[in-house]
């Protein structure tokens, strides 16, 4: 089943390979990656698709939400 992730992450160099770095461990295959800025210039949002269990999707969120520079 396909599933949608939308992170917000602090804008700065190194974040998304961090991100992108959690799913590889977890060999969680990435379909579907954009990232834009939002209002707040020093944020950043990453939306994620990806195909996987319910259980992965969540272990994935719990992962994301230890990573550092995660806001939300």
């Amino acid at each position: 089943m396909k599933h949608t992730i939308s992170v917000l992450v602090e804008n700065h160099a190194g974040v998304l390979a961090r991100v992108a770095g959690l799913f590889a461990r977890r060999g969680f295959n990435i379909d579907s990656l954009a990232v834009g800025v939002t209002d707040d210039e020093k944020v950043s949002r990453i939306t994620i698709v990806a195909d996987g269990s319910a259980y992965t999707l969540e272990q994935i969120e719990k992962q994301l939400n230890k990573l550092i520079d995660v806001i939300k």
